[in-house]
Formats: structure tokens, C-alpha cells, sequence
């Protein structure tokens, strides 16, 4: 009996680890025609949001498997915004690029580059706080 007991242990080790190692290979793998999602975030002193805006873009990409890309365009803040994002630029799930950025006279972004043909641009301008919902899993 306990031969036995051991052989369905054993059985159930193996299905385990068969499981886990098709899941990370498929975790490996580039999901199909699924565009990129490009998320610019324009801030100035957000220090206390910047992690959790970013941690969730994590957890985003993460989640529904894509790829998400983030620019962080700070204008010059005097908080630990800059920091914060340095630290986080090794989060799973997310691209991250930082750059300084001052605000003309107009809201707009001039000069952001060209985008890949199938990226998807949101622009989160976070020094209005109301655009702060358009982050998942943010709510203002």
C-alpha cells in the first residue's frame, strides 16, 4: 500500500511540474498580433503616486499577457520621482524609459518619435489629476 501511495505521489510531482514548465514556456513566448500598448506619462512631483502608477501598469501587462511600454516624461521634478522610476525599471511586464521634458506653451507632445505600426499611444498627462483613470486599475 504504501508502494502505492508513493507511485500516485510521485504521478501528481510529475503533473505538477509539467504544468508549471508549459506555463513558463508560454510565459517566454511573444503574444500573436497583439499590438503594444504605449503609455506616456508626463509628471511633475508625483513621487507618492509614481509607484503604484507604474506597479499597476506591471500587473496589467502582466496579467492580460502584453506588452506594455512606458515613458515617463518629468518635468524636472524636485521629489523622488526620478528615483522611483529608476528603481522600478526592471519591473516585469513593462518597458521603461525615462526622459525630461519641459512643458511649452501647449499640452501637447512635440517630437515623441515615431511609433511602431502597431502600438497603441495613451497619453496621461498625471498633472491633471482627473487623467490619472486612464492607468488601469487607478481610480481617481
Amino acid at each position: 500500500m504504501v508502494v502505492h501511495m508513493g507511485w500516485i505521489l510521485l504521478g501528481y510531482v510529475m503533473a505538477a511540474l509539467l504544468v508549471h514548465l508549459s506555463y513558463g514556456r508560454l510565459r517566454r513566448q511573444p503574444p500573436e498580433n497583439s499590438g503594444r500598448t504605449h503609455y506616456i506619462l508626463v509628471t511633475r512631483n508625483h513621487g507618492d503616486q509614481m509607484e503604484w502608477y507604474l506597479r499597476a501598469l506591471s500587473w496589467y501587462a502582466r496579467i492580460r499577457g502584453e506588452s506594455v511600454k512606458v515613458t515617463v516624461l518629468d518635468e524636472y521634478s524636485q521629489d523622488d520621482t526620478r528615483r522611483i522610476v529608476q528603481r522600478l525599471r526592471n519591473q516585469p511586464g513593462i518597458e521603461l524609459a525615462l526622459r525630461s521634458w519641459r512643458a511649452s506653451g501647449d499640452a501637447g507632445m512635440s517630437g515623441s518619435g515615431a511609433l511602431a505600426e502597431e502600438e497603441t499611444l495613451i497619453y496621461v498627462d498625471l498633472r491633471k489629476p482627473q487623467e490619472a483613470a486612464k492607468i488601469p486599475y487607478v481610480q481617481v
